[in-house]
Order: structure tokens, then C-alpha cells, then sequence
């Protein structure tokens, strides 16, 4: 536990002193996209799932340096190892798209290879990683193991794609990823899910100093890299420590926005390909919804039919009660 709080403080230290220097560079390098929710479009770095990642591993490897000098390679720094392992394939997948750009369907597919390292272990090692045993509420545990190998391709990449799909607003994906990894480092504790446990204090410790930098208004955006890996991560540890109904739960909100979205395009699209935006913005900041029938049907989209138009920072604010929501069914379900 110690060594997950130092690894924590590392991480918080890391993000906070690299962000400024990373920011810069990516806008002296043209690494920027436009503000769509802002009047005029004002261009903001991109790609900062690259603070993200590098606050995260600094922490990581302070935690890994710690527990080798207690306890050496045990079972639970395995698990955090591959788990990491899995989200770093959602950051380079989310990188090269936010260099190169990648089509919707081509990203989907290649954050499928991010389960290869927990089936690799799972195979090599499965007393450290059991397939097929979920956990439910007022249930126990489950034996699905046919049904579980036909889901596992989308373990990792499903959390990580419904992730992405909800970063339209400044401060949104941190935000609601604070919460999120809070709570699940907190039903850790509870469980006794030690890699989990450490992995989501050293992120929170990562989000509690990059929030400012994405929180309105934006001087970074979170890119592909940052949302892909946040979300992949969670999906990785909620296989490796049987944590899926809690994930699950967790990222409700997220399911409920990617499932609009996917019923709307009838399938997967790239959000720069998409011809007609569910919002616009007036000249004052407001956001309105589409009248467009065509025009996909989001959440935010949704919530700006039934409340009506809204600032960027209202609209933040739902999504984080929306989260804080999800967060309190997450804890109890094992409170039970």
C-alpha cells in the first residue's frame, strides 16, 4: 500500500513537471487540432494521452523498483506488468492515430490486439490469470468460460473504444476517469485486488495533475492516446483481477453513449469523417443539438434535446454526476 501512494506521488510529480514541456512541444511540432466547441475553432495541442502515459509508466516504475526491494517479482506485480502492457498497446494504437489518422473500423480492430499479452500469460500462467470466472452481485462467482473466450477479444478494446468515443468536451474523459479509478482503487482496497489497487492510485495520481491542463478551457486534448489507453487499462485490470461487473458498471455512461453512436452510424466511423455534428456552438459559447434528422444521436446530443442548450462546462458537469452515479452502483455491488 505504501509503495502504491509513493508510486502515486511519483506519478502526480512526473505529469505535473512534464505536461507544460510536453504541450509545447507537440504545439511547436503542429500536433494540434481544432476546438469545435469554441467560438472561431481555436487550435489546441493533441495527443496528450502522451502526459498520460509517461506519468503513468514513471509511476509504475517507482511502484515495480519498491515491491522488487520488498517482496521481488511476485504474482501481483505479474498482473499489474501485463495489464500495463495491454493499455501501452491501446497508447501506440491511439498515437499512431493521432499522428496519422486511422479509420474508425481499422482502430477498432488493431486495440483488439491489446488481449494478446493477458492471453499469452493466461496460457503460460494460469494460476495467475483465470479465464471465465466473473464476478456478480448477490450471484458469486460464475463458470462462462465458452462465452467468455468468444467476449475476450473485446475485454480491452471495448472498454477503451467507449472511452473514445465520449471525448468531445473539454475536461470529460479526465474527469470522469478521476472518478472512475478512484472508486475502483478504493473497491480494491476493499477486495484485495492488489495490482488494480496500485495501477488506479498511480492514474489518479497522473489525472489529479493533467486534469487542469484538458479541463475547459483545453490547452491540451486527450488525443486517441489518452482516451484508448485510460479506457484499455481499465478493461486489463477488470480481466486480470475479475473486476468486469465493476468495470462494467463504471463506465455506463460510456456504453450508453457508444451504443447510440454505433446505432446511429450503423456501425464504426471516424468522428473527422462524419459529415453532419449532433451540436454546434453559437457565437456566444452555447451548445445546441442538431436538428438534423440525419445528424447521430449522442448523449450529448440527447441531453441537449431534453435540458436545451447548455455552456461546455453544464454539459461537463452532467457527464460527471452521470459518473458519480455510476460509481455508487459500482460500490454496491460488492457492498451486497
Amino acid at each position: 500500500m505504501y509503495a502504491a501512494l509513493l508510486a502515486a506521488a511519483t506519478s502526480f510529480i512526473v505529469t505535473k513537471l512534464s505536461a507544460p514541456v510536453l504541450i509545447n512541444l507537440l504545439r511547436s511540432k503542429g500536433v494540434v487540432r481544432p476546438d469545435a466547441h469554441k467560438p472561431g475553432n481555436p487550435q489546441v495541442a493533441h495527443a496528450g494521452g502522451v502526459v498520460i502515459f509517461l506519468g503513468t509508466t514513471a509511476g509504475f516504475a517507482t511502484w515495480f523498483a519498491l515491491t522488487f526491494a520488498l517482496t521481488g517479482v511476485d504474482d501481483t506485480v505479474v498482473r499489474a506488468s501485463v495489464a500495463l502492457l495491454a493499455g501501452a498497446v491501446c497508447f501506440l494504437v491511439g498515437l499512431v492515430d493521432d499522428l496519422r489518422v486511422l479509420g474508425g473500423l481499422t482502430k477498432t480492430v488493431a486495440t483488439v490486439l491489446s488481449i494478446f499479452p493477458i492471453t499469452a500469460v493466461a496460457l503460460l500462467r494460469p494460476d495467475l490469470i483465470e479465464w471465465g470466472r466473473p464476478s456478480l452481485p448477490f450471484i458469486g462467482t460464475l463458470r462462462i468460460t465458452i462465452i467468455y473466450w468468444a467476449l475476450l477479444p473485446l475485454a480491452v478494446a471495448g472498454p477503451a473504444n467507449v472511452v473514445n468515443m465520449l471525448d468531445v468536451l473539454n475536461g470529460v474523459i479526465p474527469g470522469m476517469m478521476l472518478t472512475a479509478y478512484s472508486m475502483l482503487a478504493l473497491i480494491a482496497a476493499l477486495t484485495g485486488g492488489h495490482a488494480t489497487l496500485a495501477l488506479s492510485l498511480i492514474v489518479v495520481g497522473v489525472l489529479l495533475a493533467y486534469y487542469p491542463y484538458n479541463a475547459y478551457p483545453a490547452r491540451v486534448f486527450n488525443g486517441d492516446s489518452g482516451s484508448l489507453f485510460l479506457g484499455g487499462l481499465l478493461g486489463a485490470l477488470a480481466v486480470i483481477e475479475h473486476y468486469e461487473f465493476v468495470v462494467f458498471t463504471l463506465l455506463l455512461p460510456h456504453l450508453l453513449n457508444g451504443f447510440m453512436i454505433l446505432v446511429s452510424f450503423r456501425g464504426f466511423k471516424e468522428h473527422r469523417k462524419v459529415p453532419k455534428r449532433p451540436t454546434y456552438v453559437d457565437d456566444q459559447g452555447m451548445l445546441h443539438p442538431s436538428r438534423d434528422v440525419d445528424a447521430p444521436l449522442t448523449l450529448t446530443r440527447l441531453a441537449l434535446l431534453l435540458g436545451g442548450s447548455a455552456t461546455e462546462r453544464e454539459v461537463a458537469r452532467l457527464y460527471f454526476l452521470l459518473e458519480l452515479s455510476a460509481c455508487a452502483l459500482a460500490l454496491l455491488s460488492v457492498l451486497h
